[in-house]
């Protein structure tokens, strides 16, 4: 049996310049005006993001605003101090990270620095590092990221941006803005992430720094290494300047998983089958459901990623009235990775419907989960996947400030990017068997459980050969994906100094997007052209079949398959021609009718001559292609006073989107002989359209007063949207799980969701007594409508075409993809951070979030809301040493609000994250480092709501990473 189809005070701290370019940066001692908070308006305030990467941006030691002459301080310390002045200086909440963070700091991407920042974690991509992050308990799809201002295009099936393709050296600095103005771009509930890149105008002369990495993690063999470097240069009377940074990765990795633990349930009438062991088989079909393990997947998944990135800017400032800046960035994000797994199908019953469990083995517990069983007449599964990802992410992009008139600022911004992924039948599932073995199950509290496999014979698992393994499924698939993005805007602003009205804020934009999804694979063709395990490898005169590794998983305790043999997916497909034209192999179907039907007097015949041959084409139920055309303007209106300041507007959105999708009725389910698996037939693809518009107005608020010298209390309050992502909106529909028996129709959306919408509210305290001391203290509460959610449903489906000897009638469950009920978010965040003159420095963090989210008739806490996060950073920096010691902590939170079973959610377990740093200044322009992360050795843990029944399991070793940095 096979299953093809398997599935963010201390309001700051730290991300990114090119790690290098800041190193120099801060090595100078430059003079800096600060700005006094009275004497600023709208028109006057700098750019926070600018802040984060000119060392020469930040408040002298006394804290005092109306200091002229500070001197900047060097490393970590200053990183932070211009990470604060980022956010005194902003107009609304924001919490912001600066380059020197994440040089120091051994995070490998920008989702994991990010997550440095209160009320913003990570979510890693199941082969351990961070891909995406969750901004105040709301998931990667309830934001929006740009860079520099413009929304970046994903190499993914939905909106949301996939950190693992950026290389954290090409970003100067990232904020995250947590609420909203009218002036800036919609679309995000959870949180806007904006990264910028460096610009040369930042400090003036010629610049370079360059690094390289060794790293090493404890699962793996061998390690990788990383090459960055920037150079910048001014000229033209320091009115023009060029920049130009480039980075390279190339490191391999392991990770031990259990990758699948799927579950199901029925009832004693259903099956035929006293689980209860009551002595009598309940008749009821209402009866009471028990839950055991329908697949159970234990694993490893070994391969390499390589990252190249490269970022570029032109500017040219002739005149403090008129700047323009071109710039762009690239990055190419290969990944080669293979997935080997023991794979087991431990449904009760088999194919035939007689019970293969020994039903004085079976045991269940008082929430009718079943604790343990003997399974016999088992086919032992061996599976290799091959998933690779070639992902090419580019962007470029012009702006032009220009004042024609003192009164007046004007800034027109075009851009165009494009994200591909180019796999398109390049995933690889392949399956091997070995019918007639048995297995002893059992249950663990909170581990994995017990999976004793016996193979005939009484052998063990690792003790398969070439004569035991049949072939069985191949799936070859993947999906061809670009998304594409044009914009322009033009924002202006126009001073008016009429009493508390100091000016005007106004601009229009325009976006294009479009997002193509082409599956490629041969599901209808050639995948299960072997289903059934009609032959061995030894008996074709392959060597397919691989000794194991026997390290799977070492410090998880369990009796579960740690060694089981492989084989190689290319070795496995250059096996079967030997099976074509074979007088020795006999083809088991040769004497089936179209209906399954053995025909009378037929003689088994061989495979026939080209039989091994893949064919490959694009599965139209499966693709799709979606339009959105957006059209926005705004007004908004600065307020100031004496010791505050004030905006208010609204933004008006028109959204238009057009779908493509494609689906196709099932015609025939025909079983398999001798296997759970079908022969399924499907009507003629069609295509299914749909789409609409929608219309919103958008009103902001925002408000900060200064209650004192250094205290402020910021305030704001919003209505926003969150788009439904591109997948959510495409109407495909797609059954061929059927073929394995296991009925199940995954709708990839609905072209009538309705954006996601909230009422959020936002309260901050900011204290900064001096550069030694900053606290800060924010609550926040969203009432969030209309919310996308998988909900399961049980659904009937009756063939139009089938045989009059096979079940007319199937049940099915089909995940649809539909608009939630409701949802509340609230939460706070606390932070602070501390300095002492001797180099020491102490900076944490914490938010409390909770949630309550509706969906049909579960009721849950909002998935991927985190109840409470911290963050801690024991630092030291002085004579030439820099030392870091971190701790993050996620608590338990709700995953999905269902799994399998739709009254069964999924919950992962706390994480604790300790990474450390050490660094040397060997000169004043060489540094030598070393860095640590996941020192505790924590692994991801989700369970179906009981401590017992697992869902997904993955560790992903130490790393360690160690370089040296040079600068001019």
């Amino acid at each position: 049996m096979t299953h093809p189809n398997r599935r963010h005070g201390i309001t700051l701290t730290g991300v990114s310049l090119v790690a290098l370019l800041v190193a120099g940066q801060a090595a100078a001692q430059d003079a800096t005006a600060s700005v006094d908070p009275a004497q600023r308006s709208s028109t006057s305030s700098p750019d926070p993001q600018a802040i984060l990467s000119d060392p020469g941006q930040q408040p002298g030691e006394t804290g005092d605003p109306s200091t002229t002459a500070d001197v900047v301080v060097r490393g970590v310390r200053g990183s932070l101090l211009r990470s604060i002045q980022a956010k005194r200086n902003a107009d609304t909440i924001v919490d912001a990270i600066s380059s020197e963070e994440l040089g120091k700091f051994p995070n490998r991407n920008v989702a994991e620095a990010l997550a440095n920042i209160p009320g913003v974690t990570v979510g890693r991509d199941g082969r351990g590092e961070g891909r995406d992050i969750t901004v105040r308990g709301l998931g990667s799809n309830f934001a929006i990221t740009t860079l520099n201002g413009r929304i970046l295009p994903t190499d993914g099936t939905d909106r949301s941006f996939q950190f693992d393709v950026l290389p954290s050296e090409i970003i100067s600095g990232a904020e995250v803005k947590k609420a909203v103005r009218a002036s800036e771009l919609e679309g995000s509930i959870g949180g806007n992430v904006n990264l910028r890149t460096a610009r040369p105008l930042d400090r003036s002369g010629f610049h370079a720094s360059a690094a390289i990495e060794g790293q090493y993690n404890d699962l793996v063999d061998k390690g990788g290494y990383k090459l960055s470097g920037v150079v910048s240069t001014t000229f033209a009377d320091d009115t023009m300047g060029i920049l130009l940074g480039a980075s390279y990765n190339k490191y391999k990795f392991r990770t031990d998983n259990l990758g699948e633990y799927s579950i199901t349930d029925g009832t004693e009438a259903g099956y035929g089958i006293d689980f209860n062991r009551d002595g009598r088989v309940d008749a009821d079909p209402n009866g009471p459901a028990y839950i055991w393990p329908d697949y159970y997947s234990v694993g490893y998944v070994t391969g390499e990623r390589e990252r190249i990135g490269a970022a570029g800017a032109f500017q040219w400032k002739p005149s403090s009235n008129f700047e323009v800046t071109i710039d762009g960035i690239y990055s190419h994000f290969d990944v080669s990775q293979h997935n080997y797994r023991s794979s087991n199908y431990l449904n009760p019953l088999g194919d035939d419907g007689t019970p293969r469990w020994d039903p004085t083995s079976i045991s269940v517990n008082k929430n009718n989960v079943v604790t343990g069983f003997t399974k016999n007449d088992m086919v032992a599964e061996v599976l290799t996947t091959d998933e690779p990802r070639q992902s090419q992410t580019w962007q470029i992009g012009g702006r032009v400030d220009w004042r024609p008139v003192e009164q007046l600022k004007l800034a027109f911004d075009g851009y165009y990017g494009k994200a591909t992924n180019n796999t398109g039948g390049r995933n690889r599932f392949v399956v091997a068997g070995i019918p007639g073995a048995s297995a002893a199950f059992a249950t663990r509290d909170n581990g994995l459980p017990d999976l004793a496999i016996t193979l005939p014979g009484g052998r063990t698992l690792d003790q398969a050969t070439n004569d035991d393994f049949r072939a069985h499924y191949i799936g070859i698939q993947g999906q061809d994906i670009s998304d594409d993005i044009k914009s322009a805007k033009m924002d202006g602003e126009y001073r008016v100094d009429n009493g508390v009205f100091k000016a005007i804020g106004f601009g229009i934009a325009w976006t294009d997007r479009n997002k193509d999804v082409t599956t490629v694979d041969n599901q209808y063709t050639t995948s299960c052209n072997y289903c059934g395990y009609p032959f061995t490898f030894g008996a074709i005169g392959a060597d397919v079949v691989k000794p194991g590794r026997g390290d799977i998983l070492q410090k998880r305790r369990g009796n579960f398959p740690r060694n089981f043999p492989y084989f190689d997916i290319d070795t496995y497909l250059a096996a079967l021609p030997r099976a074509d034209n074979n007088p020795a192999i006999l083809n088991p179907n040769s004497c089936l009718d179209a209906s399954g039907a053995t025909i009378p007097g037929c003689s088994l015949t061989p495979y026939p001559a080209g039989y091994s041959t893949q064919i490959i084409q694009d599965d139209l139920p499966a693709s799709y292609r979606i339009g959105e055309r957006t059209w926005a303007g705004y007004v908004q209106f600065n307020l100031e006073g004496a010791r505050w300041r004030a905006d208010i507007g609204g933004r008006l959105v028109a959204t238009k989107v057009s779908s493509v999708g494609y689906g196709a009725s099932i015609a025939t389910i025909i079983p398999r002989a001798g296997t759970q698996d079908n022969a399924v037939g499907f009507n003629p693809v069609e295509p299914i359209t749909g789409g609409g518009d929608y219309l919103r107005l958008l009103p902001a608020a925002n408000f900060a007063f200064d209650l004192s010298d250094g205290l402020r209390l910021r305030l704001a309050a919003s209505q926003a949207i969150s788009r439904p992502t591109f997948a959510e909106l495409s109407p495909a529909k797609d059954a061929t799980s059927a073929q394995s028996g296991t009925y199940i129709i995954y709708d990839a959306g609905n072209p009538n969701l309705k954006p996601t919408e909230a009422n959020q509210f936002d309260a901050s305290l900011e204290y900064y007594p001096s550069n030694r001391l900053a606290l800060t203290a924010a609550a926040f509460y969203k009432h969030i409508t209309n919310f996308v959610a998988t909900v399961p449903v049980d659904v009937v489906v009756t063939p139009t075409a089938q045989p009059a000897n096979q079940a007319q009638n199937f049940n099915f469950v089909e995940y649809q993809v539909r608009n939630g009920d409701s949802a509340d978010v609230y939460g706070i965040e606390v932070g602070g951070q501390y300095f002492l003159d001797n180099g020491l420095g102490v900076q944490a963090n914490l938010t409390y979030n909770h949630s309550r989210a509706t969906s049909g008739d579960v009721t849950t806490d909002l998935p991927g809301a985190i109840p409470f996060s911290a963050n801690g950073k024991l630092f030291y920096e002085n004579h030439g040493i820099g030392a870091q010691l971190s701790y993050t902590f996620q608590s338990r939170f709700t995953y999905a609000q269902s799994g399998n079973l739709a009254y069964l959610p999924v919950k992962e377990d706390p994480y604790h994250e300790v990474s450390a740093t050490l660094s040397y200044d060997v000169t004043s322009n060489l540094t030598a480092y070393v860095q640590g992360s996941n020192l505790l050795g924590q692994a991801v843990k989700r369970f179906n709501d009981f401590r017992n029944v697992p869902n997904f399991y993955e560790y992903s070793g130490r790393a360690f990473f160690f370089g040296i940095r040079g600068r001019l």
